[in-house]
């Protein structure tokens, strides 16, 4: 039976008066099920560069889809993916739809909303990805609310969701790690901040420590890969989230960007540096608090020990420059 205007306004409705991104995710799966004949349907996360490349977001059904043929969901997920367009595939007794989402990469695909049912229709397809685009525009806008007003970074909510996700990711892979750590590809975490900020302050004033603020998170735009993700977690203290890299290269990273702020003229201060903590995220190490932990155990060896440069969680621990970290619950680590 087709969908009235008074249910699908109803759906809209509900989309709207939620404010947690889960309950909007439950919304949307809701909104599906109830107006369309899809029975099965799943929500998933795309990255490119993690493997598992999809993760589960939301789903109507914790068996959805365990029965399906999984060459044809590979090959339903892969033409989305490269058609960045509405995909549907027709099997012998029900037909599979996947729509893509981009709610996060202005470039690319940030996630799959894949749905099952006996059939759909052109104008039922339709539906579902009207469906999900009003999904995706309300994420945008709760996606506002988690950029930093000031420097239009990311903040320190979106911080712990990603690490939160990272985990998750980790925790369903079934890859090995890498027995050479120094190759394998990892996730990487690095904390900074400035060296001497209150004295910037006192000397010139808070306008101008503002201004020392906004040029640091434009160099971070300029210096770090697009893959990379930002933050300012509050103060004169920020975040980059490495997408899996060798060692060799997030060193590289980090130390670009130090020597970009060395380079960078800031006026009456004249030079202005930074101390950075960087620690790699690894599976078995599943705690966001363990992991930012141990990156502000680096950050603080930085500090103590010259400053303006760079130290790794990792090399501290093997030279028993520091111990193990053991996060307690609802630590506040800055």
């Amino acid at each position: 039976m087709a969908a009235s205007s008074i249910q699908i306004l109803d759906s809209i409705v509900d989309f709207t008066a939620k404010t947690e991104v889960d309950a909007i995710t439950k919304s949307l799966l809701t909104s599906i099920t109830e107006l369309t004949p899809v029975s099965e349907v799943v929500l998933l996360d795309y990255c490119g560069d993690m493997q598992p490349a999809f993760t589960v977001l939301g789903t109507n059904d914790n068996s959805a889809f365990q029965q399906e043929n999984i060459h044809q969901i590979d090959a339903l997920l892969d033409e989305c993916l490269a058609t960045q367009a509405v995909t549907h595939h027709h099997t012998d007794d029900h037909v599979l739809v996947a729509v893509p989402i981009y709610y996060e990469k202005e470039d690319g695909v940030s996630g799959i909303l894949c749905g099952r049912a006996k059939s759909l229709s052109k104008d039922q397809r339709a539906l579902v990805a009207g469906l999900t685009r009003i999904y995706e525009n309300y994420q945008q806008i709760i996606m506002a609310s988690e950029r930093d007003s000031f420097t239009s970074l990311f903040n320190r909510k979106v911080l712990s969701k990603k690490l939160d996700l990272i985990c998750d990711r980790l925790a369903q892979s079934e890859v090995t790690p890498d027995s050479d750590t120094d190759s394998s590809l990892s996730p990487w975490v690095c904390i900074f901040d400035v060296d001497h900020f209150k004295q910037i302050n006192d000397n010139f004033g808070h306008v101008f420590g503002d201004e020392v603020i906004l040029l640091l998170a434009s160099l971070m735009r300029q210096t770090f890969s697009s893959q990379d993700t930002l933050f300012r977690y509050g103060g004169d203290e920020f975040v980059v989230l490495f997408q899996p890299c060798t060692r060799a290269m997030a060193e590289q990273k980090a130390n670009t960007f130090i020597a970009n702020v060395n380079a960078r003229d800031f006026g009456a201060a004249q030079t202005v540096t930074i101390s950075m903590g960087a620690t790699r995220i690894e599976r078995g190490q599943l705690s966001t608090s363990t992991i930012l932990g141990n990156a502000d155990q680096a950050l603080y060896h930085a500090k103590q020990n010259g400053r303006n440069h760079v130290a790794f969680y990792d090399d501290l621990l093997q030279s028993g420059v520091i111990k193990t970290f053991v996060a307690e619950d609802d630590v506040e680590l800055f």
